[in-house]
């Protein structure tokens, strides 16, 4: 996607040496630590973690010698509380130095409860085992999905594109949609052409509806600053700008249409993409997706882009997995 270019412009900051993924990864493991919970033991139950109330450090990737490679270090507490008979028993547990020079799966993790007594003891109790392993998990699955998706410890290409940066990654566009009444027409010039999927996601309606529309979120997924203002004529951008665009229509929890283009294009041309929520049974969604108006030469970029840039981090880094019904 990307060519040599003569003025050294890093072009969508793909030929980056350092990228600082900090802020991103602060609010993408505050959203894994929401709701995760031990198994009932005992007398405790409920163990939960209510919200990850700290967190802090730098994480970023890096070129070093021709090999990407991960620096972090970083600081964090999850708040937790759980029942033990008819008390509610409310604590933290904290890790204050997590860094890539002594990063090992079983760091220090310290516990603390907010009161003194038997039922908190019992708490603690928990806390110290399956609390403490709990967050090393939630942790390293976390580490573990950063450094698969920066390809953390994998040569530099010679072309100069990072591995794993393929050519949906810098463009990232959705997927197909049959032609809508709010679609721009496309240049004469250029032959457009429509693709449509309908994947089932282990999600509830509002959750998914939130994933595509939560600024915060977005950003923390697709590891790049995202820009949203869901509502119609608000404008949105991803992947710091590579994909943009403004809505059409937005219905809560059912039907986004979007005027969608990769900053690639010429301009004033855009592509339709209209995505409907349908609520499943069991907590999933259906999503029928489509897109309209994508020009010929980049119908596989597209497909690649939403599946490598959206739907695979979503899984990893949220944890809804999807099917797909129709491709």
């Amino acid at each position: 996607i990307l060519a040599n270019r003569d003025d050294g412009k890093n072009v969508n900051s793909w030929h980056w040496e350092e990228r600082d993924l900090s802020k991103a990864s602060h609010e993408a493991l505050k959203e894994l630590f929401i709701g995760k919970q031990v198994p009932n033991e005992g007398d405790v139950k409920g163990f939960t973690f209510t919200e990850l109330s700290e967190v802090d450090g730098d994480i970023t990737v890096a070129q070093r010698k021709g090999k990407i490679m991960c620096y972090f270090e970083v600081k964090m507490t999850a708040k937790w509380e759980a029942m033990v008979g008819d008390s509610k028993i409310e604590g933290k547990l904290a890790a204050t130095d997590i860094e890539h020079d002594n990063y090992t799966e079983d760091f220090d993790v310290k516990v603390t409860t907010v009161e003194r007594s038997a039922a908190a003891a019992k708490a603690e109790a928990v806390a110290q085992k399956g609390g403490r392993k709990l967050f090393r998990s939630v942790t390293k699955g976390f580490f573990d999905d950063l450094f698969k998706q920066h390809n953390v410890g994998t040569k530099v290409p010679t072309s100069g594109t990072p591995s794993g940066a393929t050519s949906s990654a810098t463009s990232a566009p959705p997927p197909a949609a049959k032609p809508t009444p709010v679609a721009k027409p496309v240049t004469a010039s250029v032959e457009a052409t429509s693709i449509q999927w309908v994947i089932d996601w282990s999600a509830p309606v509002q959750e998914l509806f939130r994933t595509f529309t939560d600024e915060a979120r977005a950003s923390a997924y697709t590891r790049a600053p995202a820009k949203i203002d869901a509502q119609p004529e608000g404008k949105f951008e991803f992947l710091g700008g590579a994909i943009s665009g403004h809505y059409n229509e937005v219905v809560e929890n059912k039907k986004l249409i979007m005027q969608w283009r990769l900053g690639s294009w010429p301009a004033g041309q855009h592509s339709s993409v209209v995505m409907d929520f349908v609520t499943e049974e069991h907590g999933r969604t259906r999503l029928n997706f489509a897109q309209a108006g994508i020009p010929s030469s980049d119908v596989e970029r597209v497909k690649q882009g939403w599946t490598v840039n959206f739907f695979e981090p979503i899984k990893m880094m949220l944890g809804f997995q999807f099917t797909w019904v129709k491709q």
